[in-house]
């Protein structure tokens, strides 16, 4: 069986490849982006009709929120052209056997008060594009192309990844602990709740997936919400042995120039998810202990 991963390189995709325990009888391709461009769809028939994968898991994604805000419904922009166009390129190019895993994100539902998370497998996204990040209306079209164009599909939603270790790219975990070791560490949102995905159980749910071949939309994030108060001070306290050091502050004011950048009531619930899997995912506490011990100086 030939597997083929886009973004093997990236945050999450790279944990995988590197962790993935494959047979003897599974290629994991990897290509790089001149080997395969997915904003190019001839690039990506080329090498659809070269290697004919039989499972694509599909992690490639513009991901920077802030970048993607500055490029808000310009659809010739790189947030666009990878995120939808990209997706787009990839499933028009499937043989119909091919079994297509997607990674996508909890920013596609807008986590205001009028609609709050966590939000379950089976609820619908946002419509109103409004509401969303750009980046977050991004991966809900690209969610809409997959649905509405193939059956043989798994969409799997994280939400904050975090792993402990990844030289080209901080996650929310290590980004608090540089900068409290920085001393630049600002307070932090006691009043915005949302869910921590580990990728250590990304990759888990993707090789019972792989094994699996469930048809549907999946969630892996951690079973219960956090503040990023309670969080940071957690952290801080295990990996550098201080106690409620950090200072906690209202997102509201945020909010008023922002609500569609900062979700404030987001995250995913896993039930439904562990129950298909048989699957059982960390609390955030949990995850955060796991790593603290990697992380401590």
């Amino acid at each position: 069986m030939k597997i083929l991963v886009t973004g093997s390189n990236g945050l999450v995709g790279s944990h995988f490849v590197e962790n993935y325990q494959s047979s003897k009888n599974i290629v994991i391709l990897s290509p790089s982006q001149d080997e395969l461009d997915i904003t190019n769809l001839k690039s990506v028939k080329d090498f659809f009709k070269m290697h004919d994968p039989d499972t694509v898991i599909h992690f490639a994604a513009f991901t920077d929120v802030s970048k993607a805000e500055e490029q808000r419904n310009n659809k010739n922009a790189p947030c666009w052209i990878v995120n939808v166009e990209g997706t787009t390129n990839l499933i028009r190019s499937l043989n119909p056997d091919t079994f297509f895993i997607a990674i996508s994100t909890d920013v596609i539902f807008s986590g205001s008060k009028e609609n709050p998370g966590p939000y379950s497998e089976d609820e619908t996204p946002e419509e109103n594009p409004d509401l969303l990040s750009w980046y977050g209306w991004t991966k809900r079209e690209a969610e809409r192309q997959i649905i509405n164009n193939i059956k043989n599909f798994a969409i799997l939603r994280i939400s904050n990844p975090v792993r402990s270790n990844y030289e080209l790219k901080s996650d929310y975990v290590r980004k608090i602990l540089t900068l409290y070791d920085s001393g630049k560490l600002y307070p932090m949102f006691n009043d915005q709740y949302l869910t921590l995905t580990y990728i250590n159980e990304v990759t888990e749910t993707l090789e019972v997936m792989l094994h699996k071949r469930p048809i549907g939309i999946f969630h892996a994030s951690s079973s219960n919400l956090f503040t990023p108060h309670k969080l940071a001070n957690l952290l801080i306290e295990r990996a550098r042995g201080k106690k409620d050091v950090v200072k906690p502050v209202s997102i509201e004011p945020f909010l008023k120039d922002n609500q569609s950048r900062y979700p404030q009531f987001g995250g995913l619930k896993v039930e439904q998810t562990e129950k298909k899997l048989g699957m059982k995912f960390r609390s955030w506490e949990e995850i955060i202990e796991d790593l603290a011990t990697q992380l401590s100086a």
